[in-house]
């Protein structure tokens, strides 16, 4: 009988429980579809006074004529102050356009204004101690973050914190500012998409990688292997062709027409990509043409990741032509570019 009881009891607390789980999912599901339970979009946002942490009265109604971010938040909560950084830190061309108010509908402990304060944030926070814009809104759980146009009519809202959360909220605000459509944002969200790589980039990878660090460890033949092997196994990967190139061409001068080969199906493949043009330079360098190689190289150095590369080889350039007072400079220009001068 014992048993039973207890393990009656037993059963109760894992109902509980998972009614507990249950109603928890069931609430973050809900907070996100649902942020402003009393908004949708095109309604008109309702008007409020309110004073700030630092004793400013503020009327949503006269922050009109420009776009409205309005964040509902907690104080000392991690999401919550996140989201004001957030709105902090907005792109400056929406940030010109737009007002960005919070409200406080939680003040937990400690003093409201020191932690604003400690938020660092230029924008007024306002108090809501009774929560009567908390539940005007229809604020579902915070941190909620809602949109307004410049006309005072509410575009739409993002619900909690998370990664995205700060180009959620300013594509919303681009798109009340007319700065952007809903189509427009949703092309660029998909363009930004990572693309999946295909097996064969992958395995194309490890092998460049391999033949970095095989080089590194001075197995120059075991490197020219892995590096063909790149190239052999994804024919459009240029960064291994651009690789090949260079391995062949520090192998011996003899190679520079293979060398080319692979410098021109890297720069089929990308034509901005200024490894493949140093490595055309150098080519053209071993074969005597100095002056082609410097305009190749002027050329590169406008978008290399790592100017002072280019600069460097303009040097040997220049001082292979004979040209010392311009080798001197391209060498001070690669010292000041890796100094950061």
């Amino acid at each position: 009988m014992a048993c039973r009881e207890g393990c009656g009891a037993m059963s109760r607390w894992v109902r509980f429980a998972l009614l507990l789980a249950v109603l928890g999912a069931w609430v973050a599901v809900a907070a996100q579809a649902e942020a402003f339970r009393n908004l949708k979009e095109g309604d008109a946002a309702p008007d409020f006074t309110l004073k700030s942490t630092a004793g400013q009265e503020i009327r949503l109604g006269a922050l009109q004529g420009k776009a409205v971010a309005i964040a509902f938040v907690h104080q000392g909560q991690e999401k919550s102050e996140k989201v004001l950084k957030a709105l902090a830190g907005l792109d400056p061309a929406v940030a010109a356009r737009t007002e960005v108010v919070a409200v406080l509908v939680d003040t937990g402990e400690g003093d409201p204004a020191a932690w604003v304060g400690k938020m660092g944030v230029s924008f007024p926070v306002l108090l809501d101690p009774s929560k009567e814009v908390y539940a005007k809104y229809g604020v579902f759980v915070a941190p909620a973050t809602g949109v307004i146009r410049p006309d005072g009519v509410f575009q739409g809202e993002v619900a909690g914190y998370s990664a995205s959360s700060k180009e959620e909220i300013e594509g919303l605000l681009k798109v009340a500012l007319g700065l952007a459509t809903v189509e427009q944002l949703s092309a660029e969200a998909e363009k930004a998409k990572p693309v999946e790589l295909s097996k064969e980039r992958k395995m194309s990878e490890r092998e460049l990688e391999k033949a970095k660090k095989l080089l590194d460890r001075r197995m120059k033949d075991k490197a020219l292997e892995a590096v063909k092997q790149a190239v052999a196994t994804d024919p459009s990967y240029a960064a291994a062709h651009v690789f090949l190139g260079r391995l062949l061409l520090d192998a011996s001068d003899k190679n520079a027409d293979e060398a080319q080969g692979h410098f021109d199906k890297a720069l089929e493949l990308d034509p901005r990509d200024a490894d493949a043009t140093v490595g055309t330079a150098r080519v053209k360098t071993v074969k005597g043409d100095f002056d082609g190689a410097v305009s190749l190289l002027e050329t590169a150095v406008q978008s290399a990741s790592k100017p002072e590369r280019v600069y460097y080889q303009l040097g040997i350039v220049q001082e292979k032509a004979g040209r010392a007072d311009q080798a001197v400079k391209a060498y001070r220009r690669a010292l000041e570019a890796v100094l950061g001068e």
